[in-house]
C-alpha cells in the first residue's frame, strides 16, 4: 500500500497532481477519525452513519480519480459534495455548533483553494460558503430555547453534553489543524521542489549558453563577455594565450573523430586546470582545435613560464588505448597591458601562434622570443 502511494506522489506527477492525492487521502483519513470520535461520544446513528457515507464518497471520488482517470470530474465532486452535502448533514447529526463542527466548514473551504482553479475554484467558493452560513442559520432553530424548535426535535440534531462538548471541540482542532497545516506544509514544501527545479533547469540552460558542449570549456561569445566584464585593467597584468593542437586533422583521419573528442576534453581539463577563476582567469574554446587562455602574472617572464608548463603538460597526456601517442600544441602569447583594443590583442596573439607553427610546432611564442 505504501509503495501504491509513493508512486502516486511520485516526481513525474505535477505539482497539482501531488497536492490533490494527498488532500484525498488526508480526507478519507480525518472522516474515518471522526467516525471513530462519533462513536466514542454516543451520537445517534445518524452521526456515524453519514461520516460513513462520507468515506463512502471519497473512496468513489478516488475511483473516478485514479481508475477513471477523470481528475477534473473528481476534483468539482470533492468540493462540492463535502461542502454541500456531507458537512451540512454531518454538522447537524454531530453537534451542531456545540460541537467543533465549525472548524470543519473552514477546513471545507480550504481545501476549495489547491483543488480547483480560475472560475471553478470562485464558484464553488462562493456556494459553499453560502451553504455553509445557511446551515449555522438554520441550525438556529433547533437550539435548545429557541421557541421556533418544535417539529424537528427527533433526534436529528445531536446534542451533546458539556463533556463531549470539550472532547469534541479538542479532537476537532486537533483534526482540522492538521489537515490544514500539513497540506500548507505540503504546498509550500512541493512550490520549493518545483522552484528548485526550475532554478536548477535555468542554470543549465544557462551553463549550455555559456559553455562548449564537448569540452565544458567557455565558449567564444562567453569569453568576449568575460573581456568586458574584467576589463582588462591596466593595474593588474593580464595576458592573452592562443593555442592550437598541432596536426590534429591527421589525428582526427588516423586514430577517428570518436578520439579526437576525447583528445580535445582531455586538452580542456588541462587547460582549466591551469587556471585560477578567483583572479579572474578564463579558459575557452575559441573554435574547433583552437583556445584561449586570459591569466594573470607579475611580469611577461612568470605569465610566458606558465604558458610553457601548459604545453609541457598537455603532451605529457597519455592515453590507454594508443599508449605511444603524444599530442602537442602551439601557442602564442601577448601582454594585455600593452594595448588598448580586444581585436588588437586576439590578432596579434594568433600572429605569435602562427610563427610557433612555423618554426616547428609544439612550443609558444612570446613578442620576446617572436623578435629574437
Amino acid at each position: 500500500m505504501a509503495e501504491k502511494i509513493k508512486k502516486l506522489l511520485g516526481e513525474d506527477k505535477s505539482l497539482e497532481e501531488r497536492i490533490f492525492t494527498v488532500i484525498l487521502f488526508s480526507a478519507l483519513a480525518i472522516v474515518l477519525i471522526s467516525t471513530i470520535v462519533t462513536m466514542i461520544e454516543k451520537l445517534s446513528i445518524f452521526a456515524s452513519l453519514f461520516t460513513l457515507i462520507a468515506a463512502v464518497i471519497l473512496v468513489f471520488v478516488m475511483i473516478i480519480n485514479f481508475v477513471w482517470k477523470k481528475e477534473k470530474l473528481a476534483r468539482i465532486m470533492l468540493c462540492y459534495v463535502t461542502n454541500c452535502l456531507v458537512l451540512p448533514i454531518t454538522f447537524f447529526s454531530c453537534g451542531g455548533i456545540d460541537s467543533g463542527m465549525p472548524l470543519y466548514f473552514l477546513a471545507g473551504l480550504f481545501l476549495i483553494i489547491p483543488t480547483l482553479k480560475g472560475t471553478e475554484r470562485i464558484v464553488c467558493f462562493a456556494i459553499s460558503l453560502i451553504v455553509h452560513i445557511c446551515t449555522i442559520g438554520i441550525s438556529y432553530n433547533f437550539m435548545e430555547g429557541n421557541k421556533a424548535r418544535t417539529q424537528f426535535d427527533h433526534g436529528f440534531l445531536a446534542k451533546l453534553e458539556l463533556e463531549y462538548r470539550i472532547i469534541d471541540m479538542i479532537a476537532s482542532v486537533a483534526i482540522v489543524s492538521f489537515f490544514v497545516c500539513a497540506t500548507t506544509y505540503l504546498i509550500l514544501s512541493e512550490y520549493q521542489k518545483e522552484r528548485r527545479k526550475k532554478e536548477i533547469l535555468l542554470e543549465k540552460l544557462d551553463d549550455l549558453s555559456k559553455k562548449d558542449e564537448l569540452t565544458g570549456l567557455y565558449n567564444r561569445r562567453e569569453l568576449f563577455r568575460h573581456f568586458e566584464m574584467v576589463g582588462l585593467f591596466s593595474e593588474r597584468k593580464y595576458y592573452i594565450a592562443m593555442f592550437d593542437v598541432d596536426h590534429f586533422k591527421n589525428i582526427n583521419d588516423t586514430y577517428g573523430h570518436l578520439f579526437g573528442d576525447m583528445a580535445l576534453k582531455d586538452i580542456s581539463t588541462a587547460l582549466n586546470a591551469s587556471i585560477n577563476p578567483s583572479e579572474n582567469e578564463i579558459a575557452a574554446r575559441y573554435g574547433g582545435e583552437e583556445f584561449v587562455l586570459l591569466i594573470r602574472a607579475k611580469d611577461d617572464d612568470e605569465a610566458f613560464e606558465r604558458v610553457e608548463s601548459i604545453r609541457r603538460k598537455i603532451e605529457r597526456l597519455k592515453w590507454n588505448d594508443y599508449p605511444n601517442l603524444s599530442i602537442t600544441i602551439s601557442g602564442g602569447i601577448i601582454s594585455c597591458f600593452e594595448h588598448e583594443k580586444l581585436n588588437t590583442m586576439l590578432s596579434q596573439a594568433d600572429e605569435l601562434l602562427y610563427k610557433a607553427k612555423h618554426s616547428g610546432r609544439n612550443c609558444i611564442m612570446s613578442q620576446k622570443n617572436a623578435a629574437e
